[in-house]
């Protein structure tokens, strides 16, 4: 199967719906539809030796609340430790100390084609949120990793990104 041709069927700020047409050896024509966005970052910071996630209302589940580690999009030409620090900063107030990169997964290679990198971090220091109009509602939440471990297998964390990252932080040695 070859690519014969590529052309964006939706862009808004946040993402591109690309529609690619494929052509098979018997000449059948195929298309696939493919969500194209920047990368994200994920932060699984510390603070007095418990994580810090936060809780809000997700529209895209209907407004149900989720629980998850910080995490948002790069902007521009942001690198990851830079945008980890940033999503931080914004969502919880949190400086960040010991900012170290456990992993990068896709984050839905599916429909999509960005990828998750994912920080550890201790927190060094504390300020003011600075949420956007879709965060207004976020809480932050201290967490033991056995409590999270709890959460999780009670099917109370839904959030893939977070799933994802606990298992890379588990299987690479930083829980705990």
């Amino acid at each position: 199967m070859h690519l014969v041709s590529t052309s964006t069927s939706h862009s808004n700020p946040w993402f591109t719906v690309e529609r690619r047409q494929y052509e098979s050896e018997s000449g059948t024509r195929h298309p696939y539809f493919m969500v194209c966005r920047p990368d994200s970052v994920l932060v699984a910071a510390r603070r007095d030796g418990r994580y810090v996630l936060v809780e809000q209302s997700r529209p895209t589940m209907d407004g149900a609340r989720s629980l998850e580690f910080p995490q948002g999009s790069l902007s521009g030409d942001e690198s990851p430790d830079v945008a980890a620090r940033r999503e931080v900063r914004e969502e919880t107030g949190l400086e960040l100390a010991g900012l170290r990169h456990v992993g990068t997964f896709a984050e839905s290679n599916g429909f999509a084609t960005s990828s998750c990198h994912a920080f550890v971090a201790e927190v060094g220091g504390v300020g003011e949120p600075d949420r956007d109009l879709f965060e207004a509602d976020m809480e932050m939440h201290l967490l033991s990793w056995p409590r999270l471990r709890e959460l999780v297998a009670a099917g109370a964390v839904r959030d893939s990104a977070t799933l994802a990252a606990l298992a890379l932080i588990e299987a690479r040695g930083h829980a705990g």
